[in-house]
């Protein structure tokens, strides 16, 4: 009977802390849902809309991310809400899930009072604004099968026998293909999961431990991806699919050079600093104290999952903030150590133990939740999207929508000559080209005149009804071709 009890109060001091936690992101992402959809939450959604439709993304409408954001946002449409708010209530969700995997993740790392305040900081982190913390993008929806295929790793790594560490080791593999089906660069988890078994692995030949984990965990990356090649070859799209989601993307990421990756990477620093400095700062001190106290295995895991995000960020070297979101979790578990480190250690003398932690947990907190103040109680969500994005009038977007909708008539096909699908999606009428957004028109890649040349007999083929010009700077960028430019301009 007591060890019941026993096992119902653990029960509860882990779920207690999940409800809050679920609590405070509905309580500081709710009033943003309706912020307006940018141009990547727009090519999403006008995907979505067309799936019922019996179209498909890749062979219908190109796009070169994978394809399970696509469905969520098709599901969120079945749900009794503006679409806009629909879909960004699934990434509060989304964002709830990850916060309490971490908070039970980082009990494995530190007390529970800073395994909770981790998890508090990733709560207000992914909200941050200049994280672009309020989209509903791939990168937030991503993180939830991440942090279970680590959860599962280390279920793997202690299981007592070989049948449950089969399981443990199939779960963990499940959950990053489930995660690279919302983009490819989670699959960065794997082969850091795979090095970091030898060193929980329990008894003996740990490195024979390791392949064997390797084994089964890629046994269930493939069955993931086997079924997605499955259901797109079966539809007659498999080709369409390679290229867009690896292809061209491989092509994608060889585009930018090393200068202008350094420049990207330091605006994006320069950005985050603003609230993320001390964040930083106690994750260093984190990291050290696991090495100080003599925690080698955490030690050398905690830095390099940091490491393996970051190679997931820096795969494109484009460095858009949302993309920090990956290495989000290990960055708050990291800072949280840190602030543990300065609690044991007493530097702040107080006769009160407790007004310690908490003025730790502000410093950590306040630098963030100044910034996300004036979101929640000051802007409009048309006012708080132009905050976020100067420059890209999304909340004009859907006005310029309504009169698209106003001179055409449901069944017509129009052109934008721009990167904004979410006019198409706001008024519901269909591109004149499988290219709902120009990008992959423009950039060093081989086959681009003759994709431009298709593009454009396309748009002749259906003949728009109406036309938006509104172009990028991107589509003028040196070395770029530029025989649909003419030819848009002719």
């Amino acid at each position: 009977m007591s060890a019941i009890v026993s096992c119902m109060g653990k029960f509860r001091w882990r779920i207690l802390p999940c409800v809050f936690l679920v609590l405070l992101a509905a309580a500081i992402r709710t009033p943003l849902l309706g912020i307006p959809f940018e141009r990547d939450e727009g090519e999403y959604a006008y995907i979505g809309w067309r799936l019922e439709h019996h179209e498909l993304p890749y062979r219908d409408w190109v796009d070169q991310k994978p394809p399970a954001i696509f469905w969520l946002y098709r599901f969120a449409f079945f749900l009794p809400l503006d679409p806009v708010k629909a879909v960004h209530l699934l990434g509060l969700l989304f964002c709830a899930a990850s916060a309490c995997v971490l908070f039970l993740l980082a009990l494995r790392f530190m007390e529970f009072f800073w395994a909770f305040i981790s998890a508090i900081l990733f709560v207000l982190l992914c909200t941050d604004p200049l994280l672009y913390g309020t989209e509903a993008n791939t990168e937030m929806f991503m993180l939830p099968p991440l942090l279970l295929s680590v959860t599962a790793f280390f279920a793997a790594s202690a299981a007592p026998n070989r049948r449950r560490e089969i399981s443990f080791a199939v779960l963990a593999g499940i959950f990053i293909g489930a995660a690279a089906a919302f983009k490819q660069v989670a699959v960065v988890q794997w082969p850091f999961l795979v090095l970091m078994h030898p060193l929980f692995a329990h008894g003996r030949k740990p490195f024979w431990r390791a392949l064997f984990f390797a084994a089964w965990s890629a046994l269930g990356i493939a069955a993931v991806w086997s079924a997605i090649v499955s259901f797109f070859a079966r539809h007659h799209a498999l080709d369409d699919f390679i290229y867009n989601v690896f292809t061209h993307n491989l092509e994608y990421v060889q585009g930018v050079s090393w200068p202008r990756r350094r420049d990207y990477l330091l605006d994006a620093v320069k950005s985050l600093a603003h609230d993320e400095v001390l964040v930083w700062f106690l994750s260093v001190m984190g990291l050290i104290r696991l090495f100080v106290s003599g925690r080698i295995k955490e030690g050398v895991f905690l830095p390099g999952w940091m490491a393996a995000s970051l190679m997931g960020v820096s795969a494109s070297g484009y460095y858009f903030p949302h993309y920090f979101l990956q290495w989000l979790p290990a960055l708050c578990l990291a800072a949280a150590l840190g602030a543990e480190a300065i609690d044991r250690a007493g530097f702040l003398q107080t006769s009160r133990p407790w007004l310690r932690r908490a003025s730790l947990a502000a410093a950590l907190a306040v630098p963030v939740i100044l910034i996300i103040y004036p979101y929640l109680f000051s802007y409009t969500p048309a006012e708080a999207a132009d905050k976020m994005y100067p420059g890209n009038y999304p909340a004009e977007k859907a006005l310029l929508a309504e009169r698209l909708a106003e001179v055409t008539q449901p069944g017509d096909k129009v052109f934008v000559f721009g990167a904004e699908p979410e006019i198409l999606f706001y008024a519901r009428r269909v591109s004149a080209t499988r290219y709902i957004f120009l990008f992959p028109l423009y950039g060093p890649y081989s086959d681009a005149k003759a994709r431009q040349i298709a593009a454009a007999n396309e748009i002749v083929s259906n003949a728009p009804a109406a036309v938006l010009n509104l172009p990028n700077a991107l589509f003028l960028a040196p070395g770029s071709e530029q025989y649909f430019n003419r030819w848009f301009q002719s």
